[in-house]
């Protein structure tokens, strides 16, 4: 799903959000009840300095807002087990070799 189709939807999407340095590969996964507004999150505190993840906080400090994305990873089915979902993920991820941000 594109971002622009994500921020008109009418009800909150959940699923798995990635943060994607664009430049080393390296994601971090996150679970969301609210994409829209976890997104706008995630991207404050970043921008703040304050991000809980300090080695994604110190990869956006030097390299800047440019070399990273934010999107929604995979959407979520209405009951489904975020925790599950972002658990297959990080082990799919990790099978691939993607390297992933520690939280």
């Amino acid at each position: 799903m594109n971002t622009e189709e994500l921020f008109t939807r009418n009800k909150p999407v959940r699923g798995l959000l990635s943060i994607k340095n664009i430049l080393t590969g390296k994601i971090y996964l996150l679970t969301t009840e609210n994409a829209v507004n976890d997104i706008k999150r995630e991207r404050f505190a970043l921008d703040l300095g304050t991000h809980r993840s300090k080695e994604l906080q110190d990869d956006y400090a030097a390299t800047g807002l440019e070399l990273f994305t934010i999107d929604l990873e995979r959407e979520a089915e209405d009951g489904e087990d975020l925790a599950m979902l972002l658990e297959d993920a990080l082990k799919e991820y990790r099978e691939k070799g993607i390297i992933l941000y520690r939280p």
